[in-house]
């Protein structure tokens, strides 16, 4: 291929959002709206079969594959009726190579399932794991994690251990649990777990003297408590003091008559982060930073991994969650309700979401049409009027809110 990017005959790594459903009632989530107190009006609840799975991903394409981890925007893997037969299909078809890692906040599902996971998840060599998502301990978890159990999600860790499985703990610092951190760890280290990563979350709704706080909402859109940014400030996210440091960039404009000529209503190209030195919000035009996309052969590092795509739980594929999030995206506590991103205006352009639905197209013409092959690329070039906010975002590379806070740091996460 021309561009280097995507190529069918390379993609060995998917990112699997099984279901959309989810047991837990997380209040930043896009899953919900009104802080919380409601489920996405957008959002149509679903799933993967594993009839469907294997119809689209056949043993021939699962054994070209390196890694797939079932994680997605929307929902939690052990929501879905058949997430376990399809981790068994992948493992049927692809003993050798294929690592296979899940994200979960391991509260439902009964130990007998997570022990069956252990079993499949059992190999460093492979790269197999599975995050569990706890934010805290017996007393603290829940306040952001609702509806979920600690001594339930305690016994099922216990239960993919004994399985043979390999597990990391993920854990969101706030001001509630930021004094839960040292025991927390020194928890995962005793059940055998490999890694504590402590994450920094960017959701704020708004700064009080230069702390951030997210009010939490009930049903009946009455406030119940706020989430708070912990008082110990390397616990923070590091976003605006990186941004801050970010050199003049040489603009490299290129002309694309087609996306020249659409444009995104209302867009102003700035992306905003806070500064608590100054109590203002620091605003930048996010087509000068250059991309170092996380899914594409180009930019993974020499991981092993590379030509990613993310499957929804719609059955669409993406380039990766960041922007197969944005149909369903809907921010009540934001200026924007929805998603006025330009990737929905490049997909809108081809026909909207049946263009890359597997119902309807093999993933090979997926990935060899129009949006892979010419209109995505293109828009990865500095000061592109297409450019996406996701993409700067998530995969700037002098600036992105992910390595800042937002993901951890694995490097320091081994215990």
């Amino acid at each position: 291929m021309s561009n280097g990017l995507w190529d069918y005959g390379h993609v060995n790594a998917i990112h699997l959002e099984v279901t959309n459903r989810c047991n837990a009632g997380c209040p930043m989530c896009p899953r919900y709206t009104d802080f919380g107190g409601k489920l996405n009006p957008k959002l149509v609840e679903t799933e993967m079969s594993l009839e469907n799975f294997s119809t689209w991903f056949d043993p021939t394409f699962v054994k070209q594959l390196a890694r797939v981890y079932a994680c997605g925007n929307y929902g939690d893997p052990i929501a879905g009726k058949d997430t376990l037969k399809i981790f068994k299909y992948l493992r049927e078809h692809n003993d050798k190579t294929l690592g296979l890692a899940m994200h979960t906040n391991g509260s439902a599902r009964s130990t007998k399932w997570f022990y069956e996971l252990g079993q499949l998840m059992n190999s460093k060599e492979r790269n197999d794991y599975c995050v569990f998502s706890v934010d805290g301990l017996a007393d603290t978890n829940h306040l952001y994690r609702k509806n979920t159990n600690f001594e339930k999600i305690l016994e099922n860790m216990k239960a993919f251990i004994a399985g043979g499985g390999i597990a990391k703990w993920d854990y969101i610092v706030f001001r509630h649990n930021e004094h839960q951190v040292d025991e927390a760890r020194a928890l995962a280290k005793e059940l055998g777990f490999i890694e504590f990563n402590v994450k920094r979350t960017t959701r704020w709704y708004q700064y009080d003297q230069g702390v951030g706080y997210f009010p939490v909402h009930n049903k009946d859109n009455v406030e119940e408590y706020r989430l708070e940014q912990p008082r110990d400030e390397s616990l923070r996210d590091s976003n605006a003091m990186t941004i801050k440091k970010i050199p003049g960039i040489v603009p490299n404009y290129i002309t694309n008559e087609q996306f020249d000529n659409m444009k995104v209503p209302g867009e102003d190209y700035q992306l905003q982060v806070f500064d608590p030195e100054t109590d203002t919000m620091i605003k930048t035009d996010y087509r000068k930073i250059n991309i170092g996309c996380r899914a594409v052969a180009t930019h993974r590092g020499g991981n092993g991994y590379h030509d990613e795509i993310f499957v929804s739980a719609e059955g669409e594929v993406y380039p990766c969650c960041f922007l197969g999030g944005e149909p369903n995206r809907y921010d009540s506590w934001s200026p924007l309700s929805g998603s006025n991103d330009s990737f929905m205006h490049m997909l809108r352009s081809l026909g909207g979401r049946e263009y890359i639905d597997l119902h309807k197209h093999t993933l090979k013409e997926i990935i060899e049409s129009d949006l892979y092959q010419r209109l995505l690329p293109a828009s990865f070039e500095t000061d592109h009027n297409m450019r996406s906010r996701q993409c700067s975002a998530c995969c700037g590379k002098e600036w992105n809110k992910l390595d800042q806070g937002e993901l951890g740091d694995r490097t320091t996460a081994a215990i």
